[in-house]
């Protein structure tokens, strides 16, 4: 860098700083001095933007952080990230991002989403019902989801950068566990007698886990990786931690009472030894941790959310547990009342609560699908639920080509994520019965992961 530039950039910097001392509050002078250091920082390393954007969506960061409007942390991390692609595109001549399969899904949705939006989505809620009225929400989460993606599969380029992803994902989890257990484990007294007042969640940590379904979910991932990490990075030392680490995992699982969890739990070792095959030591590690978890479920989780866990029907022995499978059966019934009027294209992007709440059946109550597929039926009918089956299927069959071409290439490293991005997929796919997971980040990572995958492999390939 030239000199002058050194000392132009200093002059800013001197000015901001002074102007932000004068107009605002010195106090804001370290945290400004540390966003153009980051920034420059990503104008540099854009993937060390991603990550950061990657931690903004995991974590609730503080307060005084979140900014107001439009000026929020994550909008400034868009923006610089946006400045940086700008200027790649600018310098290569190409929107090289487009041919990814997943970012050409991802559109598709959003096609979809907008037709559906200019037919039945402007539909108003009356005033009473207006702030269940999700459609300018679901559109906004649209375009921040689709531009994570675009950054992601732009600026995430190496196995090394990958790798520093599922970490990030992976200690995010960790350190989110012990707080969901705790939380779990401690409920006593006047508390102790609801039942879902006792189930695990998390207030440390991934801000998705406040939700003891959704933290289910990221708990299944966790052993998914971990399982398949420890299969590659071989060591007695390493594999006893690993499989230690597992069963804090397993414990959450059983504590959050979620039932769709512990069905994919009960799914888990099929796939993790279909995937990894059948061989004696890996049966008899899996055969180990199961009877390790049960002992350990059996004696730490409480009978309560255990019969949660074992009732699928409505049931008068407790009435908390009836209650919460009643009012899901009702929101089934509710999802596909609204399905049935209008079969095609569904009754609007966001407009399922408020709709539900003008339903006689519904008493009033704003109820969600808790379904994933079924969301998109009611909100966007066959249409909309063909584009995301469509997308999972494209992914699915990049993993599958992904997972041949590791053959030709084992100098990569990389198959056992390939096969637990693809263990991940079909759990996703299965939980997304139980709740609305299309919405959350994981849904993002687990495309990132499938397209970045399918590159590295891809250009490992053609070296050949």
């Amino acid at each position: 860098m030239e000199p002058w530039l050194l000392v132009g950039a200093g002059v800013c910097l001197t000015v901001l700083v002074g102007s932000v001392v004068y107009l605002g509050s010195p106090v804001l002078v370290p945290v400004l001095i540390m966003a153009l250091l980051t920034g420059c920082l990503i104008l540099f390393r854009p993937d060390v933007g991603v990550l950061l954007l990657f931690a903004t969506m995991l974590f609730k960061y503080p307060k005084f952080l979140e900014g107001s409007g439009w000026l929020t942390i994550n909008n400034l991390l868009g923006l610089i990230l946006s400045t940086v692609l700008l200027a790649t595109i600018a310098v290569r001549k190409q929107l090289w991002f487009l041919k990814v399969r997943q970012v050409q899904m991802f559109l598709l949705i959003g096609l979809v989403i907008f037709v559906n939006w200019l037919v039945v989505g402007r539909m108003e809620a009356p005033a009473h019902l207006s702030r269940f009225d999700l459609t300018g929400d679901t559109v906004e989460r649209y375009f921040t989801r689709l531009s994570f993606l675009i950054f992601f599969v732009a600026f995430i380029r190496t196995s090394r950068q990958l790798l520093l992803v599922t970490a990030m994902l992976l200690v995010a989890i960790f350190l989110t566990i012990p707080d969901a257990i705790l939380h779990s484990l401690t409920a006593t007294g006047a508390v102790a007698e609801k039942v879902e007042r006792l189930r695990a969640t998390a207030t440390v940590g991934i801000e998705a886990a406040r939700n003891a379904n959704y933290l289910a979910f990221i708990c299944l991932m966790g052993i998914t990786f971990i399982w398949f990490a420890l299969a590659e990075y071989r060591g007695t030392l390493l594999r006893l931690f690993g499989g230690m680490a597992i069963l804090p995992l397993v414990l959450a699982i059983f504590l959050s009472g979620s039932r769709g969890g512990v069905i994919n739990l009960m799914l888990l070792p099929l796939l993790l030894l279909g995937q990894s095959g059948l061989r004696r030591g890996r049966v008899a590690a899996v055969v180990v941790l199961l009877v390790l978890s049960i002992g350990l479920s059996l004696v730490l989780v409480p009978q309560s959310i255990r019969h949660r866990l074992g009732t699928f029907l409505p049931t008068y022995e407790d009435e908390a547990v009836s209650q919460s499978t009643e009012l899901r059966l009702l929101m089934q019934s509710l999802g596909l009342n609204r399905f049935w009027e209008s079969p095609i294209i569904g009754v609007g992007i966001g407009n399922l609560r408020w709709m539900n709440a003008m339903d006689p059946i519904s008493g009033g109550i704003p109820l969600a699908a808790h379904n994933a597929y079924l969301l998109a039926l009611a909100e966007g009918g066959v249409i909309l639920l063909g584009a995301y089956l469509l997308l999972f299927w494209q992914t699915f069959r990049d993993l599958g080509r992904t997972l041949k071409l590791s053959a030709l290439t084992p100098d990569v490293n990389l198959k056992w994520l390939v096969l637990a991005t693809r263990v991940n997929l079909i759990l996703l796919l299965v939980f997304s019965i139980f709740t609305d997971t299309w919405k959350e980040f994981w849904f993002l990572i687990i495309l990132g992961t499938t397209a970045v995958l399918s590159r590295v492999y891809q250009e490992a390939a053609e070296q050949l």
